[in-house]
């Protein structure tokens, strides 16, 4: 590396070999479509006398039209094991909404919908939560992306050389220095697969020489996507049990209504089975309650319930939607079943089609045409006179 900073002082660049300029392999590097790939990932400190050893799974897919908020859609598995110690987590980013988890934590969910703050601080994109989640650097857009500005900052140094042969094969290296105040603050080489110009190993040192120093090496092992589709329907069936018991945003179930109640289906207390597509009729409005019989709530809440329905003109049905396994426990909230009730168990899986994570009860009002006209989220106080009102609107929905 030495060598190459005494050659190339005072020089912002090298001419490339073969005709690829650094342009081009940046502009190659954002444009990609589908990606997957394996990741091994080793960040060694001073400090330090072993690396910290990460291994992740990168998926990226694009972005629709008009999205400026990252160069690509994005699902990134990372885990963790040190002595003593183990730890994983995900992070992703589809069409303006950002999740990330790490073990034993909450769910952190970001939708621009809501607040767009977060994705732009103070105006500037690149400060977002979705452009500076781990391991995002990582992807082959973000490394476009980066080449890209590189190429207009002056205080970097770096050559691009192509024919290189790594492990047999040829590849294009892109090697380099940044260099602040005299000083270097950063080493790096970034080797490339020749024919397609993705990415086959980083190594980078940040504050070479210093009590700071740092050393990563990242080596990739690029894969067929099973499927080029990063979404909310995508994320809960790779990370159910995180989005059921984790997720504490009301996001997703509070932007229901008006669209065809999700798929329910889930044993009943009778031993039956009941189930109601997406899409559906009914016979009657229906009140789908999802609840947890250990939330000190539920025994009042079913009362509210009923006791509101006993006033309305029309029949109103109820779908108590349990997401505890017990029947006993189920039933001990529930003792009997009144008409035009049904009573479920172990519902989790039509909790998380309709996006209820770990915050129970909720409360979605259907018409008899299926749709969502309302949810109520949390108990309140006022609940007979808030399910007066919302079942009297869902009755009038055809």
């Amino acid at each position: 590396m030495k060598k190459l900073c005494a050659l190339l002082a005072g020089m912002s660049s090298i001419i490339p070999m073969h005709a690829l300029t650094v342009d081009e392999l940046a502009q190659t590097l954002q444009s990609v479509g589908c990606y997957a790939a394996k990741v091994h990932y080793d960040v060694t400190l001073a400090t330090m006398p072993n690396p910290v050893a990460y291994d992740m799974e990168l998926e990226s897919a694009p972005v629709s039209s008009g999205d400026t908020l990252a160069p690509c859609n994005y699902y990134i598995r990372w885990s963790l094991d040190v002595p003593d110690k183990s730890s994983t987590g995900f992070s992703a980013y589809y069409e303006g909404s950002h999740f990330r988890y790490r073990n034993g934590g909450v769910l952190q969910e970001y939708h621009q919908e809501w607040d767009a703050s977060p994705f732009a601080p103070q105006g500037c994109v690149a400060k977002g939560v979705q452009m500076q989640a781990q391991f995002s650097d990582l992807l082959p857009q973000f490394i476009g992306q980066r080449i890209a500005a590189m190429t207009q900052d002056s205080s970097y140094v770096y050559e691009l050389r192509t024919g290189v042969i790594r492990n047999g094969k040829e590849s294009v290296q892109l090697k380099g220095v940044q260099r602040v105040a005299g000083y270097d603050g950063a080493e790096f080489d970034y080797i490339f697969e020749a024919s397609t110009l993705m990415p086959v190993s980083i190594e980078l040192e940040n504050n070479p020489g210093q009590i700071g120093e740092q050393s990563i090496t990242v080596k990739y092992e690029t894969s067929v996507p099973a499927e080029c589709r990063i979404d909310l329907d995508r994320l809960r069936d790779a990370e159910p049990d995180v989005f059921e018991k984790f997720r504490e945003s009301t996001f997703s179930i509070e932007n229901l209504p008006g669209r065809p109640l999700p798929r329910i289906v889930a044993p009943t207390t009778t031993g039956e089975r009941y189930m109601h597509e997406a899409g559906e009729s009914f016979a009657a409005p229906t009140i789908v309650v999802f609840m947890d019989a250990e939330v000190g709530s539920s025994k009042q809440l079913v009362d509210d319930v009923r006791n509101a329905l006993a006033c309305l003109p029309m029949q109103v049905d109820v779908v108590w939607a349990f997401l505890n396994h017990r029947v006993d426990d189920v039933e001990s909230i529930v003792p009997n079943i009144f008409p035009g009730e049904h009573l479920l168990f172990n519902a989790r899986s039509a909790a998380r089609e309709c996006g209820v994570g770990a915050l129970t009860p909720i409360l979605v009002f259907a018409g008899k045409d299926g749709k969502v006209c309302d949810v109520q989220v949390g108990y309140n106080h006022d609940m007979p006179a808030i399910v007066i009102k919302k079942a009297s609107i869902a009755a009038t929905q055809i």
